[in-house]
């Protein structure tokens, strides 16, 4: 898991495939309306909006195929994450929407506005989160292809 200043994520980019494109695709957006953003090589970006659940009682998620990151623009969210292989998986994984859910102890941090985090296939996250009550958040979710 990597977490930075959205602004210092470009320093990423030789590591992370596709990271440059989405990052230019987001420098020239000029609106952030909810919905699929579509990149080359079936990478995307997911505009959302959306109110942060609690993190007792929920499941992590990991993906095999995508590495996610995740920016908040606006608000705040706390995010949940794990090794995956602390984790034990519930049901089976979902190969067509490249997503599993994953029970067991997780660590939390804060992530505010103008920040993100990296999460790779080897991070169980969970993502909307809050610790205390609930808070409004806008974010961009990049779905790298690894």
């Amino acid at each position: 898991m990597i977490v930075c200043p959205f602004k210092d994520l470009g320093r990423y980019a030789p590591l992370i495939p596709g990271l440059e494109e989405a990052i230019k695709a987001i420098a020239d957006m000029t609106e952030w309306v909810p919905g699929v953003i579509q990149l080359s090589g079936g990478n995307r970006i997911l505009v959302q909006e959306g109110t942060t659940k609690p993190v007792e009682g929920r499941t992590c998620e990991a993906h095999r195929k995508y590495l996610d990151v995740q920016y908040i623009v606006e608000g705040e969210e706390t995010v949940g994450w794990a090794p995956l292989e602390t984790m034990t998986l519930e049901g089976e994984f979902n190969e067509e929407k490249d997503i599993g859910r994953y029970a067991g102890p997780v660590d939390c941090m804060r992530i505010g506005a103008g920040y993100c985090y990296v999460v790779f296939p080897e991070d169980a996250h969970l993502p909307g989160s809050h610790l205390d009550s609930p808070h409004a958040f806008k974010k961009l979710v990049l779905k790298l292809k690894v």
